[in-house]
């Protein structure tokens, strides 16, 4: 009987392994962990670089102001500052010109224009002032713009270059480059003998900066 009840019990007992193993076979597949980080890349973007900025224009050689040696425009000089400003020609009264197409820059300039007149005493007295925002260069110095002003019915008459830079700075360089100038506020008489009439150039101060004009009055 003993040997009996040793066999039934080892019978039982891999029965009961048996199904053990056939649960653990039966279980399923485990899920992978939600909480677990998903894997990246670490790939940094690097934005692009923006755009280097245009030089800036050398007006010097755009519109040959070198001529201003001798206080004479250019003819692209002179073509700027003649469209600056319309003149009537029955009535000789001005207005603003129109955009001025200028080498170098991607869109035409629109000049700025004020008109005074000052009668009184049998007088009739009309100032044009005219001005041109053209930022550039013109041997290392700093243009911000050409102006020109005249009194209607008169051969009074002067055209600018106007300057970021300081006066001296201004007239140091100008000589630098063969212009003959008086001390800055002064003015040097241009060859009156060949020119036939009162013509003056020299560097004054300007809010701001300066300016080195030609004048024929």
């Amino acid at each position: 009987m003993r040997g009996w009840a040793i066999v039934v019990g080892g019978a039982m007992l891999l029965l009961l392994l048996a199904g053990l193993l056939v649960l653990a076979l039966r279980q399923p597949a485990a899920e992978p962990d939600e909480a677990a980080p998903a894997a990246t890349n670490n790939i940094q973007t690097v934005a692009p670089a923006p755009p280097a900025e245009p030089a800036p224009v050398d007006l010097g050689a755009t519109l040959n102001l070198d001529s201003l040696r001798s206080s004479e425009r250019s003819p692209a000089l002179a073509a700027i500052f003649d469209r600056m400003v319309r003149i009537d020609p029955e009535t000789f009264e001005s207005r603003r010109g129109g955009p001025i197409s200028v080498a170098g820059f991607d869109r035409p300039l629109v000049p700025t224009f004020e008109r005074n007149r000052e009668t009184g005493g049998g007088a009739d007295i009309r100032e044009v002032n005219a001005e041109l925002d053209v930022a550039g260069v013109w041997h290392g110095l700093r243009v911000t713009g050409l102006r020109r002003s005249f009194y209607e019915e008169s051969d009074a008459s002067a055209f600018e270059v106007l300057f970021a830079e300081a006066p001296g700075r201004v007239r140091d360089v100008l000589i630098s480059q063969g212009f003959h100038l008086a001390a800055v506020g002064d003015s040097r008489e241009v060859n009156p003998e060949e020119m036939g009439m009162s013509v003056i150039i020299g560097v004054g101060r300007t809010e701001g900066g300066a300016s080195l004009t030609c004048a024929t009055g």
